[in-house]
Order: C-alpha cells, then structure tokens, then sequence
C-alpha cells in the first residue's frame, strides 16, 4: 500500500496589482487608525476610464471608510450655491478618506469649454480651488490629485465601442462629442490648470490610461505614498515633545480700539421706535421680494456681546419676510461630528442657495473670538483663520452673495444690568448661563480679540458693522436700515454668476 501524496502546502504568488490593493488596505487603516482624513481627486479627459479605475481601487479598501462624490456639470440644484459649497459639504472626517469622481476643476473647464466662462476668468477659479486646498491641508487633511490623460484618437476608439453596444451606448453624448473635437483646446487648458494649481501639499498626478493595468499601478502607488508619507509625519508630530506639551500664551493686540470709537445713545421714544419699526419692515418685506426674484443669496451675520440682544434683533429682521425665504443658525458649541471636520465646514452647510437669506445668530467667528480666548485652538489655528474667512467670504461675493456682518456693542455696566435683571426674570432666566459670567471675567481678553477681528476681516465686500446696542429699540433700527442699504446694492448690482 502506497502513502496519499502530501498536500500542496505552497500558494500561488500574488499578483503585484493584489499586492497593491492590500498594501492599501493596510497603509488605509493605519492612516484612519492615526485620525488622517485623506482627500483623493480624480479628474481627466473623457473616456480615461474614470470610473472603472475607480472602482477597482475601492475594492481593497473598507467600505466603512471612505465616501465617493460624484460631479456632474448637469445637476441643477448645486448650481445654485457656489462653486466650492458642494465640495466643502464633502469633504474628509478624520480618519476617513474622500474621493471626488471629478471636481471643482471639472466644473470650471466645463464651463469654458460651454462658453459659459471667459479664459480671463479662469484664474479667479483656479484661486479659490487653491485657497481651499490650503485650508484642508493646514487642518491636517492629506491631498492627492490625479488627472487621467487619453490621446485623441484612443478617446475616439472609446467612444465608438461603447456605441456600439446597446447595453453602453447611452453613455456617449452628442456632448463628449463635442468635447472630443475640442480635444486640443480643451487638453491645453486642462494642463495649463494643472501648472496653476500644483503645490507641494497637494500635487498632480498625470498619468497615461492607455494601458489599464499600467494605470492602475500608478495610481495605487501615488495613494499609497501619499498616506505613508501623511502617516509618518503624524507619527512624528505625535511623538515630539512639543505636541506633548502644547502652551497657548496669550497674545495682545496692540492694534486701534474700534470699540471704543462707538457713541452710546439715550433712550429711544417708544411711540417713534414702533412708527419706525413698522415702516422698515414694510420696506424690508418689498425687498425680500426683489432679492428671491434677482435669485441674490444674502448672508446676515449677528455677533455681539453677551446679552446685547442679538435674538431681539433677529426677530425683529425676520418678523416682515416669508419664513419660506430665510433660515436663522443658531450656531452653538461644534458637535463630535463637527469636531472631526474643518472647523468651517459647518458653516459652509448653512450658506443659503439664489435668491434665500441665511441668517447666523454667531458664527464663524468664534474661532477668533471664544476658541482663542478659551484657548480651545491653537494660537497659529487662530490667526490663520483670518486669511481663511476672508477667503469664504470673498468666494461667496465672487458668486453674487451679499454678505452683512453685525457686531452689537454695549458697555460692561449694561451687559451685567442686564445679566441681574434676566436672573430674576423667570421668563428669561434660561438666558443666563454659569458660562455667561465665566465670559464676563475675561473682558478684556474678548474686546482685544473684537478689536483684532474688526481690523483683520474687515473687508470692501463684507464690511463689519459696529451697532451702539445700549439701547435695545435704537439697536434694532440700526440694523434694519444697514439690511435695507446692503438689499437695495445688491438689487442694483444683480447678476447671476457662472458657475
């Protein structure tokens, strides 16, 4: 009787693409593991296999990971916001990698290949799209970009196989067509765009797709370097005594005192505040018919000391205009969710869409203001934020939003009356917070940080407004005329923007 041949204990060698997708997988989970949110930009001519390269990336990596955002120039509804909002909706919790099936780059070259958008102004878009890169990386977001090139005449061969199966025939267009013949025109500008936009924290990728496999080689190893060099410095930072150890020492602003340029009024007569308020409303309630028709996207933003009576103002802005037209944030502490996002992506959920009026009661200011104060970020956090909300908001005016910033001043002696009277006020005794009088203590810390604010975000296209708020009814007023001057501008100038 002869011994059963032993069983074959050798396995056949991986391929090297299967060797690739698991060292994703592997070099995905410690980057998710460390907290490193991953941003991955997929852009390229037509017929460059997009999708199906795609696809076989997301295969390795585990589902509960990442989120894929597909663009389309079609879809109606993003049209109605700007340019970069439906991108900040979609970008990277920490730990999480997020792919764009094209992006704002796309959008862009479509609408100059359309004719929607001069060449002039290309550079503005290319800008933005910088700027907002920039943002993530600084908060820690790792970026690849990666546009998948085709010749011409591959592209033609494309087009024609999927047309002449049935089954894919309907995903060619008299469109890509279009776009093919505008190969050479459209090609240049895409790679001039690609020259623009290249930096050392998020650069391009070219790759060639005329061979499949080649190409998704190339890709594999271009996310792969990317998160193990994102992992490293992680590590590194983790490790270093300075992360360890992080002190925020207060810095002073030595700058101008805007606050203390602001001359407090006496009381308001009553009967002459109600015949005011009544005809300012009247006048806001036409307005806000003229905004929703000239499709103008209109932002308020009411920031103030504690207990100016920001809420009063607010209701009475509100009290005339259809409550289909306008949306009031009430923005409090981030949550966990908020937390593991870029602290203005929040904020970029709430921007209103053409013709709708977004209401903040605070905003994004807190991070120059509480989160300094309270040294809840780091002080290089804080002061960055300056550049990166006059970047937001000068991309919302680019696109035709008129922007309205308050602050409601008092006096420290009306600011602790009215703490004490809403202490007794069993109405408004929830107002009143142990908060409340923390913030109290730290005064001067606020007015430097108002001060700073002030100086640094100031701008032509969306000027602060200091409002004397010692008088509720005067305050009141004050604001619904600074509304009325900025609806009418923004009638007069109305436009609709490209993109």
């Amino acid at each position: 009787m002869t011994d059963a041949p032993e069983p074959r204990t050798d396995k056949p060698a991986k391929s090297p693409l299967k060797l690739l997708a698991q060292k994703l997988g592997v070099v995905q989970r410690e980057a998710g593991s460390l907290g490193i949110p991953s941003l991955v930009i997929i852009e390229g001519l037509d017929a460059s296999t997009k999708g199906k390269l795609l696809n076989q990336i997301l295969l390795e990596i585990d589902s509960r990971s990442f989120k894929v955002y597909s663009t389309h120039a079609s879809h109606e509804e993003p049209r109605n916001y700007p340019l970069l909002h439906r991108f900040w909706n979609n970008t990277p919790a920490k730990g999480k990698i997020q792919f764009y099936d094209r992006g704002p780059y796309y959008l862009v070259l479509d609408a100059w290949a359309e004719g929607k958008l001069h060449e002039s102004q290309l550079g503005q878009y290319w800008s933005d799209i910088v700027n907002f890169e920039r943002q993530l990386h600084d908060s820690g977001v790792e970026i690849v970009k990666i546009f998948l090139d085709v010749s011409k005449k591959s592209q033609a061969r494309r087009f024609r196989k999927l047309e002449e199966n049935p089954k894919t025939s309907w995903r060619v267009t008299p469109k890509d067509w279009r776009r093919h013949r505008q190969y050479r025109g459209y090609r240049d500008t895409a790679l001039k765009a690609i020259e623009t936009t290249d930096r050392d924290y998020a650069k391009w990728h070219i790759i060639d797709t005329e061979h499949f496999k080649g190409a998704l080689v190339e890709i594999y190893n271009r996310i792969i370097d990317s998160l193990q060099s994102a992992i490293s410095r992680k590590k590194k930072e983790l490790s270093s005594p300075a992360a360890k150890s992080v002190t925020n020492a207060w810095i002073p602003y030595k700058g101008h005192n805007f606050l203390a340029d602001t001359e407090f009024q006496g009381p308001m007569d009553r009967q002459k505040y109600k015949a005011t308020l009544r005809k300012r409303q009247e006048k806001i309630h036409e307005l806000v018919h003229e905004i929703h028709t000239h499709q103008i996207p209109v932002v308020i933003v009411f920031c103030g000391w504690d207990a100016a009576g920001k809420g009063g103002c607010i209701k009475r802005l509100v009290q005339s205009i259809d409550p289909r037209g306008y949306d009031v944030t009430p923005v409090a502490a981030p949550t966990k969710v908020e937390l593991s996002h870029h602290y203005l992506w929040r904020f970029w959920k709430e921007m209103p869409r053409r013709g709708k009026i977004a209401i903040f009661d605070r905003s994004w200011y807190g991070r120059v203001l509480v989160e300094r104060v309270e040294a809840l970020c780091t002080n290089d956090e804080w002061k960055a934020a300056y550049q990166e909300i006059d970047e937001m908001e000068q991309h919302l005016v680019n696109y035709g939003t008129t922007i309205v910033k308050f602050w409601l001043h008092i006096d420290k002696d009306t600011q602790l009356e009215r703490f004490e009277a809403r202490q007794v006020d069993p109405l408004k005794n929830w107002k009143i917070t142990e908060e409340d009088w923390r913030n109290r203590e730290k005064w001067e810390k606020y007015e430097e940080s108002i001060n700073e604010m002030i100086e640094k975000t100031n701008t032509p296209y969306a000027p602060w407004h200091i409002v004397p708020a010692t008088c509720k009814m005067r305050a009141r007023i004050e604001v619904l005329d600074t509304v009325i001057h900025a609806l009418k501008k923004a009638i007069k100038r109305a436009h609709k923007a490209p993109l």
